[in-house]
């Protein structure tokens, strides 16, 4: 009820307007779900996208209704609302990944496929932000040992290719400069990296038997 009136409240907004702010209403528990580790099924990660979707959105919403700032946060405030208390809240939120998805491909970029060496260099930085808070914690032990994966595996492709050592070192050393530039760029830092990919870069190689 309570969405319908927000709707009623703001009529001079098209059809479309409204699906981006329901769209976003969905991004925005999605996200918060995946910043606290539940990797929903059937949604990619949205912490940058799914952000960038929203603020666009909420812009053009602004400008084609004549509203305020807090009007339209209010308008998805009620979607959001509007979808936390369905019957089935799940499923309602599922219903909506593939046309809101099919939106955000046509208007926000996908993350960006990060090399080996990138991985690296972003886990490696993760490791230093969660030591730095933790200490020594379980999770900053994983990521420790992921990075020195992934470093080892980048240091072998290097140096069968015909590289030195000096020249793997030069390389990771180059990667992590250029990562840690990027996670200060107030551009998206490393959230616009494609992080599940690294995982599967340091997935146990399979052994060969002869």
């Amino acid at each position: 009820m309570q969405a319908q009136a927000q709707a009623q409240a703001a009529p001079q907004l098209t059809a479309q307007s409204r699906e981006d702010l329901r769209c976003s209403a969905a991004f925005a528990i999605v996200a918060l779900e995946q910043s606290g580790g539940d990797a929903l099924e059937g949604w990619p990660p949205l912490a940058v996208r799914g952000k960038t979707f929203f603020a666009d959105s909420g812009e053009r919403a602004m400008k084609e209704g004549a509203l305020t700032r807090e009007q339209v946060r209010d308008l998805i405030a009620a979607q959001v609302q509007a979808l936390q208390t369905a019957p089935d809240p799940d499923k309602a939120l599922s219903a909506l990944a593939g046309p809101c998805l099919a939106r955000l491909d046509a208007t926000v970029p996908p993350l960006i496929a990060p090399t080996l060496k990138q991985c690296a260099a972003i886990l490696g930085l993760a490791y230093n932000e969660v030591h730095a808070r933790e200490g020594m914690s379980t999770s900053a032990q994983d990521l420790k040992t992921l990075e020195s994966v992934l470093s080892s595996r980048e240091r072998e492709a290097i140096i069968a290719a015909g590289g030195s050592g000096d020249d793997a070192d030069r390389t990771l050393a180059q990667a992590r400069e250029a990562m840690a530039a990027e996670a200060a760029d107030g551009k998206g830092g490393v959230d616009k990296y494609d992080i599940a990919r690294c995982y599967e870069f340091a997935k146990p190689q399979e052994k060969s038997h002869y």
